[in-house]
Parts: C-alpha cells; sequence; structure tokens
C-alpha cells in the first residue's frame, strides 16, 4: 500500500500571512555574495530584499544577473562599511544561530539572512518578537542599506 507523504514545512519565520508567500523561493545567496537579506510582513503586506557583495557593490530587488545591472549597481559601500558589516555578522555569532522558531505576530516583519565568510555560510529566519539581541544590529545596519518605501 502506498502511503502519501507530507512535503516538510518553511521554518515559521520564513511563512509570511499573505498569500503569495507560498510561491516565494527561499532566499539563496548568489555565488560571490556576501549577504542576502529579505525583509518581508507587515502591514501592508510588502517583501523587499537585498544583496551586498564583498567589493561594495548592494544589488536591490535579487542579485545582479545581467552585466548592465552590475555596471550600474545603484548604491555602493566603502570598505569601512563593509568591515564594520563583517564585524557584526562576528559579534553576532551569526555562524552558529538558528532560526526562530513558532509563529510570527499578525502584521510582524520577517528577517531573511544568508551570510558567508570564507567557507563558512548560515542562514537566519527571524521575526520580530522573536530576534536574538545579537542580531539587533545586524538587521539594524541592513535594514538601513535598503531603500525607503
Amino acid at each position: 500500500m502506498k502511503t502519501d507523504s507530507t512535503p516538510e514545512q518553511p521554518p515559521a519565520a520564513l511563512r509570511a500571512s499573505s498569500a503569495d508567500s507560498t510561491k516565494r523561493e527561499p532566499l539563496q545567496l548568489p555565488k560571490g555574495a556576501l549577504i542576502a537579506f529579505r525583509k518581508s510582513g507587515g502591514a501592508p503586506v510588502s517583501t523587499r530584499e537585498i544583496v551586498l557583495y564583498p567589493d561594495g557593490r548592494v544589488s536591490f530587488g535579487g542579485p545582479d544577473v545581467a552585466k548592465e545591472a552590475y555596471a550600474h549597481v545603484p548604491r555602493k559601500m566603502n570598505d569601512a562599511q563593509i568591515a564594520r558589516l563583517r564585524k557584526t555578522l562576528e559579534h553576532a555569532n551569526f555562524f552558529r544561530m538558528t532560526s526562530a522558531q513558532g509563529e510570527p505576530p499578525p502584521d510582524a516583519f520577517a528577517y531573511e539572512i544568508v551570510a558567508r565568510a570564507g567557507n563558512r555560510v548560515n542562514s537566519v529566519a527571524v521575526f520580530d518578537g522573536a530576534i536574538p539581541d545579537a542580531l539587533t544590529p545586524l538587521i539594524q545596519q541592513l535594514s538601513a542599506l535598503m531603500p525607503k518605501e
């Protein structure tokens, strides 16, 4: 007799309350990128994403995939900002963190971060009300890089 297996559910922090959340791909770290960051949720529900590269490029809405986009990146971080971001990752002990468990509160923001340092890569998903204190400065720095709505 054949039994149906239920697919594994993503962590609660990755599930937004909007109907289109089921179509959203898990946050990916493009080749050569330092950090990918997605902020979603709120009221009304919105999703914004940035990708940061070690050379200071900041790509909005996802990775740069075309040569034209690579040449016309709207923002560039300086060396001091990149060093500060790397230091914040280390101070947060990011590469040992795990994602938040449980259900996010209604209208809360969910934050997804994927980062690479050398051969270490980690992915963390948290939401308002379940953000570790050590991660707050990183989320603040990354949120500040996002374009204003």
